[in-house]
């Protein structure tokens, strides 16, 4: 949003501006004083972009102080010559004028243009903002993010999707019939079943410790950088003690047997419990853990024997009391709905029959 600060460009700034789009400036450094946006000093092209960017830049950038950067490129779209804005903030210039410096760049943009600018650069160091720096920036905008492994995979599955659909084009084109897939093998079931991260060996282990009736309760988080599943810990778990191991801040899977007793006999259920802590995680956490959920859990059924009884997602751990954990185990069987039967209406109580004498119109009784 333009003008957050207030601070805005001198008339004399203005016509600078205005002056400089015109391809005789190569580079200008803009500050603030006495809050109003002033030209400090400017410079002329000697030789190509490239070549005279160093040469000029280089010596505006003071190492505790703040400032702006306008760097006239060679190259010219509908407007007129393009440029490279620069937002200079070292870390060693004080944290008032960085917040100003950062809330006053859209006014300045305004003022000079934002259609003449091509690229923009923010630096704390000159390796930020130096003639590698910005090629490095400029590389970095033009390849395509790095995929994840799981990302990869996804490609894979859409890649093969695309090519079983131009065979089976193929196929119809030449008159030979369908091929059935079984729907198990189809590239649908993979998708539908999420994504897959490794269990980590302490994992794995504390898994088979489950199964063997050795700890009561694992905590399991994703580790989003490896894309694997990582042990959390197996503290020894009372149901009273249950939620307050649920955190307020991160997500998290949970295996718990509940223990209690149901008529009249001691009973064990193994419960899972995703835990999402609201909207404060971020939306890659919350599609990460969503999409690992489902493989999670068959590889936990099948691979460890380990019968899960009852499967939920909270937001918070407050709820998880003995007694909602006994209604999800074992839910109230409804009971059937007495038939219905018509309402009796209100007591209606008559009077009296009375007879009305009155005179008729002969002059006779009614």
């Amino acid at each position: 949003m333009s003008h957050q600060t207030g601070i805005n460009a001198t008339s004399e700034l203005k016509d600078f501006l205005a002056q400089a789009r015109g391809g005789a400036v190569r580079i200008m450094k803009i500050v603030i004083q006495n809050e109003e946006l002033v030209l400090e000093s400017s410079g002329h092209p000697a030789q190509s972009w490239d070549q005279d960017y160093d040469r000029l830049l280089l010596p505006l950038l003071a190492p505790q102080r703040p400032c702006y950067i306008l760097y006239r490129l060679d190259s010219q779209n509908t407007l007129g010559h393009e440029w490279i804005f620069i937002a200079w903030s070292p870390d060693q210039s004080p944290v008032r004028e960085k917040m100003v410096y950062a809330a006053t760049r859209a006014t300045l943009k305004k003022e000079f243009g934002g259609g003449h600018i091509k690229d923009e650069l923010f630096g704390t160091v000159e390796e930020d903002v130096c003639f590698q720096g910005y090629l490095r920036h400029m590389t970095s905008c033009c390849s395509p993010a790095p995929l994840t492994a799981a990302e990869q995979e996804l490609q894979r599955i859409r890649v093969t999707e695309v090519k079983s659909e131009r065979e089976e084009d193929e196929r119809r084109r030449i008159g030979i019939p369908r091929a059935r897939v079984p729907v198990e093998f189809g590239i649908d079931k993979r998708v539908s079943q999420g994504l897959a991260f490794p269990l980590q060996e302490e994992a794995k282990r504390a898994l088979r410790q489950l199964k063997q009736k050795r700890v009561n309760y694992i905590q399991l988080r994703l580790d989003v950088e490896n894309e694997t599943i990582e042990l959390v810990h197996t503290k020894p778990t009372e149901t009273r003690e249950l939620p307050y191991r649920i955190p307020t801040d991160s997500p998290r899977y949970h295996f718990f047997v509940f223990k209690h007793s149901h008529q009249g006999g001691a009973q064990e259920a193994l419960v899972f419990i995703y835990s999402m802590p609201g909207y404060t995680c971020s939306i890659k956490e919350r599609m990460l853990y969503s999409s690992c959920k489902n493989r999670l859990l068959e590889e936990v059924e099948k691979d460890y024997q380990l019968e899960v009884t009852k499967k939920m997602e909270i937001d918070s751990g407050d709820g998880l009391t003995e007694d909602f954990l006994y209604e999800e185990v074992h839910p109230m069987e409804h009971t059937l709905k007495q038939a219905f039967t018509k309402p009796r209406g209100p007591g209606v109580k008559r009077g009296n029959k009375r007879l009305i004498k009155g005179a008729g119109e002969n002059g006779g009784e009614i």
